[in-house]
């Protein structure tokens, strides 16, 4: 079993990769979080940062976050700089990641792992959008939308849960605008507010910002709360 790295967002996918690599036997060494200075970054998220290292603590997990530029392929190099030095700290051999579809983020990751003498677990890689939607509601994650970006997704889904209703939605949305239903390009972003492998749930207060044909959520406050039924 490996002891990893797990690049992490607090969205859906790497909670859920977490998740499985918890499942498969796998330690995690550490959380980690990239911060990039821009908001382009093609690599790496960055709605709701500043939030993780409260989920961490409500898993019991370490957690850190690392500064990247998010200029293309920079952002890269910066991030594996940062890899290597926490797998030495924390005597990690893999790195693990959310990734789904996207051959631009797996690639580089599998190209970082093997020049640093690493694993990359990929737990979610090549599952259908379907099944990974159908997968957290049968877990029973609870997953807001905290940003979108892409036509056929308009205001009232800034901040909107992820249910049965919403699910389906998406996917004729998908359809009607050709977007990828599970957001692997970018369509929108998530935020895990309770999961399995919490012991206790998150509580945001927060704004909604509408750009014009983009917008996202924007937290005043988080906290771990009581659980209710």
């Amino acid at each position: 079993m490996a002891r990893l790295i797990a690049l992490y967002t607090g969205g859906k996918d790497s909670t859920l990769a977490v998740q499985k690599a918890l499942e498969a036997g796998h330690e995690i060494a550490i959380l980690l979080t990239t911060q990039p200075s821009s908001e382009d970054s093609w690599m790496f998220h960055t709605a709701c940062l500043g939030v993780q290292h409260i989920l961490a603590k409500s898993m019991g997990l370490e957690h850190a976050y690392v500064q990247v530029s998010g200029e293309r392929e920079r952002e890269v190099k910066e991030l594996a700089d940062h890899v290597a030095r926490i797998a030495k700290e924390y005597g990690a051999d893999g790195i693990l990641s959310g990734s789904i579809a996207s051959l631009y983020q797996k690639s580089r990751i599998d190209s970082m792992a093997a020049k640093l003498g690493l694993l990359h677990l990929a737990p979610n890689w090549g599952a259908e959008p379907r099944g990974i939607l159908e997968e957290l509601l049968a877990r029973r994650y609870r997953v807001m939308i905290v940003a979108v970006s892409t036509a056929g997704l308009g205001r009232e889904w800034v901040g909107r849960s992820l249910d049965r209703e919403s699910v389906d939605e998406l996917f004729r949305l998908s359809e009607q605008w050709r977007f990828n239903p599970a957001g692997e390009g970018g369509e929108y972003e998530t935020l895990v507010l309770d999961a399995p492998i919490y012991r206790l749930p998150l509580g945001v207060e927060y704004t909604r910002v509408w750009l014009g044909d983009r917008g996202h959520i924007k937290i005043s406050r988080a906290m771990l709360v009581e659980r209710t039924a």
